[in-house]
């Protein structure tokens, strides 16, 4: 194993980043909580769809709900390893996967705020589950002592150094 300065301390590291993360989301989730709590007190919550569709609106937040997606869940990881693949220190590889991740998060937080807004506009609960998804796809990737072993797919000592 392979470490570029011996005291890197990986849990400080990962806690930052953590923190940084989930303080990005603060703002879609008010936003959300805003639009929702505001929804429900005027009674316009709509659990139907296409009841009164407005076509442009649902498609122009679908664009940008598939546009995020797209470009974090497709070629997100096969492009951050093929990049990291030339740095054999593992404590390199995670400062470098930093600034990736945060922008994965930013635009899943994006993401989100694209389901909040589309639910306080129109009322429709499609976009409850649109601000779900993120919320679980940012939770779920969350950084992690087993999030990074098992996204540099590290086995041996490389994996006890990580874990612990």
């Amino acid at each position: 194993m392979q470490l570029n300065d011996p005291n890197f301390d990986k849990s400080a590291f990962i806690k930052k980043l953590e923190t940084t993360i989930y303080v990005m989301f603060v703002l879609p989730l008010a936003f959300f909580g805003y639009a929702f709590l505001e929804r429900e007190a005027s009674g316009e919550l709509r659990s139907v769809f296409y009841e009164e569709p407005d076509v442009m609106f649902h498609a122009v937040m679908a664009a940008g709900i598939g546009y995020v997606l797209m470009r974090t869940l497709t070629t997100w990881k096969r492009d951050a390893l093929k990049v990291l693949k030339q740095i054999p220190e593992l404590d390199m590889k995670l400062i470098k996967l930093r600034k990736s991740i945060l922008y994965r998060n930013l635009m899943w937080s994006f993401g989100a705020i694209i389901g909040a807004f589309g639910l306080y506009e129109k009322g429709d609960m499609v976009y409850a589950l649109v601000f779900s998804l993120f919320l679980v796809l940012i939770t779920a990737n969350r950084p992690s002592p087993k999030y990074f072993a098992n996204f540099f797919g590290l086995k041996g000592e490389e994996r006890k150094w990580m874990e612990e």
